[in-house]
C-alpha cells in the first residue's frame, strides 16, 4: 500500500518551510528524529511511485500558487485553514481577503474543490480576536464571518470541497499564551459550545453545507443538523479522488481523531512563524 504523507500537523511547512519540502522531494526521502526520542531517526520514502498523496496543512498557500515545483509530481490534498482572525490573534497570517484570493488562484491553477478542507479552525470567542468584534454579543462576529466564508467558498464554486471546524482546546499553555498576548476569550460550557455549534448548523443550511468536526464528537452525539465526524486525512476522500490507499485509524492520533495512517515529516524543531496566540503545535515559541 502506498503511504500518505501529511505536510504536516506539526508545522507550516507550505508557508515556512518550502525549499526544503522541495530539496526532500528532490532527494526522494527524508530523514527525521522522532518527536519524543530525538537521538532515534527514521526515514520516510517520498518517491512519487511510493507515495499515494501527499496531504499539505498550512493558513498561507502562496508558495505552491506561484510554483509547485516538484508537487506536480504528486496527488496533493489541501488542508487550508482560514479563519479570518485579527492579527492581535494570528499576527503573521494573511488577511481573510488575502487567503480567498490564493485559494481561487489554486482552483483556476486547476485543482478541483474535492481536494480541499477548509479548516474554519479553531474556534474562539474573543473581542480583541475580530477584525470587526461584537462587544456586546462577541460570539456573533464569529458566527458572520463563518457566515461569510460559507459565501465565498459557494462563489468560488466549492460546494464540495469539506469544511472542518472545532471548539478551542484550553490546554494549559495555551491559556497562558492568551492571557499573556492579553486575548480576551470567553470559555463555554459543553452545553453552551452545543448551542453555539447548532448556529453554525443554520448558517451552514442556508448553503447546503455539512460541517465536520476535528475531534469534537460530542457536537456529533448532540444530533446537531449536518455536523458530522470530521477525518480531516480520510480515506474514503483520498481513495476517490487518486485510488485505493489504507482505511486504517492513525493509532498516533487522539481517540476523537479520525484521521487514518500517514507518516508526518514535520519537526518541531521547525517553528511555525505565524506566532498564533492559540497555537497547540508550538507553545515554546510564541
Amino acid at each position: 500500500m502506498k503511504t500518505i504523507i501529511s505536510a504536516s500537523r506539526r508545522t507550516d511547512i507550505p508557508a515556512f518551510y518550502y525549499e526544503w519540502l522541495q530539496e526532500c522531494l528532490k532527494n526522494r526521502s527524508v530523514t527525521l528524529a522522532n518527536p519524543l526520542y530525538p537521538e532515534k531517526k527514521y526515514t520516510v520514502d517520498l518517491s512519487p511511485d511510493n507515495v499515494h498523496s501527499i496531504v499539505l496543512w498550512s493558513k498561507n498557500f502562496i508558495n505552491v500558487l506561484k510554483d509547485p515545483k516538484l508537487l506536480k509530481d504528486y496527488n496533493l490534498y489541501f488542508q487550508y485553514t482560514i479563519t479570518g482572525y485579527s492579527r492581535v490573534l494570528e499576527p503573521n497570517v494573511p488577511p481573510y481577503e488575502k487567503s480567498i484570493e490564493i485559494l481561487k488562484g489554486l482552483l483556476d491553477k486547476g485543482y478541483k474543490p474535492e481536494q480541499f478542507n477548509i479548516r474554519f479552525d479553531p474556534i474562539l470567542l474573543s473581542t480583541k480576536g475580530e477584525v470587526k468584534p461584537n462587544y456586546e454579543k462577541p460570539g456573533l462576529a464569529r458566527l458572520e464571518m463563518f457566515e461569510r466564508l460559507c459565501s465565498d467558498l459557494k462563489s468560488l464554486g466549492m460546494d464540495n470541497c469539506r469544511l472542518t471546524t472545532s471548539y478551542i482546546s484550553m490546554y494549559g499553555h495555551t491559556e497562558k499564551n492568551l492571557n499573556k498576548a492579553g486575548i480576551d476569550y470567553i470559555s463555554l460550557s459543553e452545553d453552551a459550545q452545543i448551542k453555539f455549534m447548532k448556529k453554525m448548523s443554520e448558517i451552514a443550511q442556508k448553503y447546503n453545507r455539512d460541517i465536520y468536526t476535528c475531534a469534537n464528537d460530542r457536537f456529533v452525539k448532540a444530533g446537531i443538523p449536518n455536523i458530522k465526524k470530521g477525518h480531516c486525512i480520510d480515506g474514503d476522500v483520498l481513495e476517490g479522488l487518486f485510488g485505493k490507499c489504507t482505511k486504517s485509524k492513525d493509532p498516533a492520533q487522539r481517540t476523537e481523531c479520525g484521521c487514518i495512517k500517514s507518516r508526518d515529516i514535520g519537526q518541531y524543531t521547525q517553528p511555525c512563524k505565524h506566532a498564533c496566540r492559540y497555537c497547540y503545535a508550538n507553545p515554546a515559541k510564541i
